[in-house]
């Protein structure tokens, strides 16, 4: 077993990154929102939870839950939601058994939901830095080092045993155990084997190509479903959750280049079931990389989740570029400006939301509407751990003498560095704009090394310590990289960095064509017709209807006219989006719908139909309705 640390990075706990400006506000309407009301109205993880001692749900949503509210409470200083959390919390701690096993009694068997709950459990600690944490991870540890020989992992935990693992190596780091490589070995010997999946990819076609569902539903057993159709190793959040999995044996093992096989898995799942949006599409599994296609919220946060462990394994600016690509397009996108409201699965080209059958391969006809529980619940639990977790992404450290800002958003650092006090504040408007500025509030180290993180999308970029210019970089190769600015900050000093934010296509499937411009990708701004059509709790469902035409094709190379607003109190707004881009396409009368969504692209180039017209693209976060992948066509075919 193996512990090395070349290139490891460590995020700062909790407390110590403070979320602030338009980053602050998104938070506080996710809190407004469901997060906020979902205890009170929401039997899954109410007073009746399982995870309360009750007879209400007892297996993953009140953990998944957990996982968003509590340190969206700590963030916001809510002390009413951080009462709620504690109260799952405490007993939760009180649940262990002589055993070590925890949790309900009615799911006592299960391992999966426990992961979650342990992850629940290390951001509490981070937090109060409760003494009754690290040995209840111990007794746990050791019941699962004496069960799992007889009753292996399966299923759904086998598919995830990367959380454990992740869950493991936080315990590591604070005490020594000397059963631990050995339950490590165990593990390994019974997860889905995601390093083999990843190494060599086999799911290179929707999972439609491979499996017929009705048959698979109709004439085998939930049990025989990973055996008949590789149910765990194809479905879109395991997947997702799976990309952690090489980073976690990394700590223990060092028999393979694990961070290869990461790369790999990616650049795998964006080739065959990738969107402009950074989305893997699943609907409920891998389903390919039409637009058209569905890509499900609990695998958008777990995504992000397993980027940010990836980020502490492995330490490369790639995975913080995908981070960003995630939280400030699919993510916003998916749920409501009000945070009340959102889908199963979305749409890279989504022009109609509505209770219809679609193509997809084991979704509901309601897996697309905007809603408190379209098609399954699990999203309705899990969907709050993405902005809290993705404040935690902001900042890295290397070693006490070195911090890295490498995922950007505003924010407020307040950490001991050297034995010292830092403090640094964070101001910025990205994604939407591309400078950012740090202000150092408090700092006397000599010795501390500033670095921040060029993204790869980036060519250009200018960086300033106290308005002297201390690093330009001009024609970059487009790689992305961590440089270091500065070794030694006082207070009072300030760094800035501007980055070149073009307006770039990037092509997709059937050569199609997304926009562009720096972490934000465009999509065309359609009339949308919103039609409550029932109401639970208070929280309506909703279908969405275009009320302007959506099937445009885009010059080969277009131009834009930028048209730069503020951020506005709903940040990702779709009446007031911070960045418009104008352009002029022209209409494809034979680009339709197809099973109630955006019949599939045309192999571009194409010829369109009619005259040119001023179509206005804006940040893809700020969309419900949208074209987001075009087809195009060359400027002689006018």
């Amino acid at each position: 077993m193996s512990n090395k640390n070349e290139k490891r990075l460590h995020t700062f706990s909790i407390p110590e990154v403070k979320p602030e400006g338009w980053l602050k506000r998104q938070l506080e309407i996710q809190m407004q929102g469901l997060t906020g009301k979902l205890f009170d109205i929401w039997d899954s993880v109410g007073s009746y939870s399982g995870w309360l001692g009750g007879t209400g749900e007892n297996w993953e949503r009140a953990p998944y839950y957990l996982d968003g509210l509590l340190p969206l409470s700590c963030y916001l200083e809510d002390k009413e939601h951080w009462d709620i959390a504690c109260r799952f919390v405490e007993w939760t701690l009180s649940s262990q058994d002589e055993e070590g096993n925890f949790g309900p009694v009615a799911s006592k068997e299960d391992y999966w939901s426990r992961f979650v709950m342990l992850k629940v459990l290390i951001q509490y600690y981070e937090i109060k830095k409760d003494s009754r944490v690290l040995p209840f991870f111990d007794r746990y540890f050791q019941y699962l080092y004496k069960k799992i020989p007889q009753v292996p992992m399966k299923q759904w935990s086998s598919a995830r045993i990367g959380d454990l693992l992740y869950c493991i190596q936080w315990y590591c780091e604070r005490e020594e155990r000397s059963y631990i490589p050995a339950l490590v070995e165990m593990l390994r010997k019974q997860a889905l084997d995601w390093v083999d999946i990843f190494a060599d990819f086999p799911f290179t076609r929707p999972a439609g190509y491979y499996y017929d569902w009705n048959k698979e539903y109709s004439h085998f057993s939930w049990e025989d479903y990973h055996d008949t159709m590789k149910y765990h190793a194809n479905h879109i959040v395991n997947v997702t959750m799976g990309f952690k999995y090489p980073a976690m044996l990394s700590y223990f093992f060092d028999d393979l280049d694990y961070e290869a096989v990461s790369l790999a898995g990616m650049e795998s799942a964006d080739k065959y079931h990738g969107v402009a949006s950074g989305a893997v599409n699943g609907d409920e599994h891998l389903s390919g990389n039409n637009p058209s296609q569905g890509a499900e919220l609990c695998s958008i946060v777990e995504y992000m989740f397993s980027l940010q462990t990836m980020l502490e394994a492995f330490g490369l600016p790639c995975f913080a570029d995908k981070m960003e690509r995630l939280a400030y397009n699919a993510l916003p996108a998916t749920i409501t400006e009000d945070f009340m409201a959102h889908q199963y699965v979305q749409q890279a080209n989504q022009v109609l939301v509505s209770k219809a059958k679609r193509n997809w391969f084991n979704n509901n006809e309601e897996s697309n509407m905007f809603g408190l529980e379209p098609n399954f619940g699990c999203c309705t639990a899990n969907m709050h751990q993405g902005w809290p977790k993705f404040v935690k992404s902001l900042w890295y450290r290397e070693s006490d003498s070195e911090v890295v800002s490498m995922v950007f958003a505003p924010c407020r650092l307040e950490t001991e560095a050297e034995g010292k006090k830092l403090c640094i504040r964070e101001e910025t408007e990205y994604p939407f704009k591309e400078k950012i500025t740090y202000h150092v509030e408090e700092a006397s180290h000599d010795g501390l090394e500033f670095k921040i993180r060029i993204p790869g999308w980036c060519s250009a970029c200018k960086i300033y310590k106290n308005g002297i210019c201390v690093k330009e970089v001009k024609n970059r190769e487009k790689t992305g990289d961590v440089v270091s600015v500065c070794r030694g900050i006082r207070t009072g000093d300030k760094i800035e960095a501007e980055f070149s934010m073009e307006i770039e296509t990037s092509h997709w499937f059937h050569n199609s064509v997304a926009v562009e411009r720096g972490p934000l990708v465009y999509a065309l701004d359609m009339k949308e017709r919103w039609e409550a059509v029932r109401e639970v709790a208070g929280v309506r469902d909703y279908e969405v209807y275009p009320e302007s035409d959506w099937n445009y094709a885009l010059e080969e190379n277009p131009s834009f006219e930028m048209q730069a607003g503020r951020v506005g109190v709903v940040p990702f707004s779709k009446e007031h989006p911070p960045i418009r881009l104008k352009t002029r396409g022209r209409r494809l009368d034979s680009w339709k719908l197809e099973d109630n969504s955006a019949g599939t692209l045309p192999v571009s180039p194409i010829s369109p139909d009619g005259t040119e017209e001023e179509i206005t693209l804006i940040p893809y976060g700020c969309t419900k309705l949208r074209v987001t992948q075009f087809p195009w066509y060359k400027k002689e075919d006018k």
